[in-house]
């Protein structure tokens, strides 16, 4: 019965309902579960748990106080969820405050479990179980990280009284005694007697109550290097655990970062081959294989790279394993790679296949870690490595420091990609140095460029310097003094804060400002791209390779077609061009030279085919000597030939079935005539299409469906709020608008005024700011605003994740506090016309009043709030 481990499978009503209850506790959960457990809990990440407990493994071998004094236990828990007590979990959310009621709903869905067991195919029986969470269940991960609360509030207890003493990196970083993600348990104290003792009595108090058994069997001891052997033999008598650790793994990764990295991620290789080795190249086509690379080939070294850097010789080695994947065409044979892996990978709106440059994706995947260490700067990761490595600054600073961790290296690898990208954002202008901090919101950021006055540029002068203490606005005067002219408009786009709030970071290659894994990897792929292009002197095919992937037509006749403007089609000129062989003729028309151009275009039963379609020859045009300009004609030339009738877009089928009909003729000696060849493509791409197309009726019902619910408007029985935006790129000013309706719906009054913004999202936080205290000082107190901008209502519901707002987020909050009841929800643009000709109208002919019925505000209102802050 020890390996028995029942799987109660949830229906769709009671997972509905469990979804529902584990959304709603997830809200609270940042607020109830420690900073030393990551599972499950939003804004935490696995990695964090990773990087902490290999900073602590590292302070094992090199810190002189921790590799002669400390230790760390790596625990597992016998059937962790299997043996959670139901009263346990009762009276473990009563004691945090959950309401009864709640409480009741909760235990109703755990206890609602029952088991059947199948007997020669028949269920039989009826088994209630007492305790357990059933796997698979939405709520049984959260509830079960609350009930680990309980070993951490033990844990604490005995760290607060001395009986246990964490393990501390360095002198500024705080002492960590244990990290838990889910039932992977990880514990830090002194390599002594009385300390073991004192865990093994947190772990019985904790099992003794929550049914948590400890599986010796499955732990294991990682020593400091310098704890004697006789000690090492006690302490394990004393644990009961007999593993000594260091060469596992933890969280699936490698404990220890010491000797060469090529034999520590051996086993990412490894992983690599055993997938690439099962799938057979043969009876995958080329769009079946880009799929196969790209969803599970290039995933499976991402975990890794998450927290580490691959060495260069294991990113060559699963580049290679995948490139001999892609081009063979059987299990045991590698394959003629036509072309260059990295010029493969390359996006496809640049010519290329989109495959990833594993490289350059694992420098984006770090740069994640460092932005995390700079907009979490509170987090226990990063108080831990803060202590460690920079003390009284910031990561992004150089500085030297001795023996760091591997974890650490990896993660500085990335700062010229995050350094390179940030932009400090302007609160009180407190904290950024004008001439050497990036803060202009330039295409990339950048310090400010000086005007020809300025003699000496002070290292310290802060942008502080240059905002008007009483209007807290920018001083024109002193910008036109010490800035370049064309620096100017984009200064007076940045609005400081009201608040005194600090200045922070934002990635200057997202809207957001949040930095994320995409646009860092695309920003290496354009500083790539930038030098390449540098280096090209002849003409550029990019175009016609990155729209091969907007046609409408399979994926291997897109890979066929972008081979074709690439070069890798095996004709017979190509092949000697390779050395694989003398004969250059074609082998259906014995013509000199088969080229690719020839192949599809030149070639008489070609000619024929293409003669026969809806692609009628013309003369001197098409077909022509070149595959570019041929292409180049299918593409789009082909709509510009006036007296051509329109087209039904074969040309795919018709080029893939030219070439299928070449290979029939050289492999199996049978000739293919045009008028089989055209009907064949025919008959696929009418297939294909018919496969392809919605069904009748099905356009329709979206439609309906989508204006329905475009007007679906629920009566809030309170006043309403209408704002919108107008902006555009190098416009003089953008147009803000609001437009207000009583709690009867009654159209009321608008408002609208104009400024300069920094984006089209900028004027939208604005212009939402500006209403509110246009409403607040006209005693409105309850409000509920209406916008066409999804975004804005995202940055209002999730402000942490929209750090290039922070100062106009500030604002928000403190206008928001004034207000009794307020909301805020997205409309479609259809329902926001008044505000938005408001907006219009002031972007394009100034500021006006306009108001709707018989109610007026007050003039001196209006005279005061008509016009936002301009400048």
């Amino acid at each position: 019965m020890t390996e028995f481990r029942p799987i109660s499978l949830c229906n769709v009503s009671y997972k509905i309902i469990s979804k529902l209850l584990s959304k709603r506790l997830k809200r609270v959960l940042p607020d109830l579960i420690s900073e030393t457990q990551s599972a499950f809990v939003s804004r935490r990440l696995i990695t964090d748990n990773i990087l902490l407990a290999q900073e602590n493994f590292h302070a094992l071998r090199t810190n002189t106080c921790a590799r002669e004094n400390f230790m760390a236990i790596k625990t597992d828990m016998s059937k962790a969820y299997d043996r959670v007590e139901w009263s346990f979990i009762r009276s473990l959310l009563l004691r945090l405050g959950f309401a009864e009621k709640l409480v009741d709903l909760l235990m109703f869905c755990i206890t609602s479990v029952s088991y059947q067991v199948i007997i020669n195919g028949e269920p039989r029986g009826k088994i209630t179980p007492t305790r357990g969470l059933r796997q698979g269940d939405p709520l049984s991960p959260f509830l079960f990280i609350m009930c680990t609360e309980a070993l951490i509030s033990l844990l604490k207890g005995a760290e607060e009284e001395k009986r246990i003493l964490g393990l501390r990196v360095a002198r500024a970083s705080p002492r960590v005694s244990h990290l838990l993600f889910a039932d992977d348990s990880l514990f830090f104290c002194k390599a002594e007697v009385s300390q073991c003792k004192e865990i093994l009595g947190i772990l019985d108090t904790y099992g003794k109550a929550s049914g948590q058994q400890l599986n010796a069997a499955k732990s294991s001891i990682i020593f400091g290097n310098k704890i004697d052997h006789s000690v090492k033999q006690n302490l394990k008598g004393v644990m009961g655990i007999t593993t000594e650790g260091g060469m596992g793994k933890y969280l699936g990764l490698p404990e220890q970062m010491c000797g060469s990295k090529m034999k520590v991620f051996s086993y990412v290789q490894d992983r690599l081959n055993g997938c690439v080795n099962s799938w057979s190249a043969r009876l995958l086509s080329k769009g079946g294989k880009e799929v196969q690379i790209k969803s599970v080939a290039q995933a499976v070294p991402t975990y890794s790279m998450s927290c580490y850097l691959l060495p260069q010789g294991i990113i060559d080695k699963l580049e290679s394993a995948v490139s001999n994947f892609w081009w063979s065409s059987s299990q045991n044979n590698r394959g003629l790679h036509w072309i260059a892996w990295d010029k493969i990978c390359v996006p496809h709106d640049q010519g290329g296949l989109g495959f990833l440059d594993l490289h350059a994706f694992n420098i984006a995947l770090l740069a994640k870690q460092l932005w995390r260490l700079i907009q979490f700067p509170n987090s226990l990761l990063a108080r831990v490595l803060r202590g460690r490595y920079y003390n009284r600054s910031s990561p992004l600073e150089d500085r030297k420091v001795y023996s760091p961790s591997y974890g650490w290296r990896s993660i500085m690898a990335a700062k010229p990609l995050l350094k390179a990208g940030l932009r400090k954002t302007i609160g009180a202008g407190l904290n950024t140095f004008v001439w050497t901090e990036p803060w202009i919101p330039d295409i990339d950021a950048r310090p400010p460029r000086p005007s020809g006055r300025v003699t000496y540029r002070h290292p310290k002068l802060l942008v502080h310097s240059f905002i008007r203490r009483d209007t807290r606005d920018w001083d024109t005067n002193l910008l036109l003094e010490h800035f370049h002219p064309e620096d100017i408009p984009l200064i007076l786009k940045l609005r400081p804060s009201n608040t005194w709030s600090m200045d922070g970071y934002a990635w200057n290659y997202t809207k957001s400002g949040t930095y994320t894994v995409k646009s860092g990897y695309n920003r290496l792929q354009e500083i790539k791209a930038c030098d390449a292009e540098a280096q090209t002197l002849q003409p550029s095919i990019t175009g016609l390779q990155s729209h091969v992937w907007k046609i409408n037509a399979p994926g291997k006749m897109k890979h066929f077609m972008w081979q074709a403007l690439t070069g890798c089609i095996a004709t017979t000129e190509r092949l000697a061009y390779r050395h694989l062989g003398t004969d250059r003729s074609c082998p259906r028309c014995g013509d000199p030279e088969e080229t690719i151009n020839h192949l599809l275009f030149e070639c008489p039963p070609a000619i024929q085919v293409w003669a026969l379609s809806d692609y009628p020859s013309l003369p001197g045009y098409f077909p022509s000597t070149s595959v570019y300009q041929n292409m180049n004609f299918l593409f789009w030339k082909k709509k510009n030939v006036a007296y051509m009738e329109p087209l039904i877009e074969t040309f795919p089928w018709i080029l893939w079935y030219i070439w299928k009909a070449r290979n029939d003729k050289v492999f199996n000696g049978k000739e293919v005539s045009p008028v089989d060849t055209l009907r064949l493509a025919s008959i696929e791409a009418e297939c294909w299409r018919a496969a392809n197309l919605p069904q009748e009726g099905e356009e329709e019902e979206a439609q309906s469906a989508h204006l329905l619910s475009s007007h679906i408007h629920v009566d809030l029985q309170r006043p309403t709020c209408q704002v919108d935006a107008s902006w555009i790129d190098n416009g003089t000013v953008s147009g803000l608008g609001w437009f207000y309706k009583d709690h009867m719906g009654v159209e009321r009054f608008g408002l609208q005024g104009c400024r300069k913004s920094l984006s089209s999202l900028h004027a939208e936080m604005e212009g939402l700011i500006w209403a509110m205290s246009c409403l607040r000082e006209f005693s409105c107190d309850v409000i509920h605003m209406e916008t066409d901008c999804s975004d804005l209502v995202d940055m209002i519901a999730n402000p942490t994740d929209w750090p290039a707002f922070n100062s106009e987020l500030v604002s928000f909050r403190l206008i928001r506090a004034r207000f009794s009841d307020f909301s805020i929800s997205h409309i479609p643009r259809s329902r926001n016309t008044r505000a938005d000709s408001l907006a219009k109208e002031a972007r394009c002919s100034g500021v006006l009043f306009t108001h709707i019925d018989q109610t007026q505000p007050d003039r001196a209102f209006l005279r005061n709030h008509s016009r936002p802050t301009t400048t």
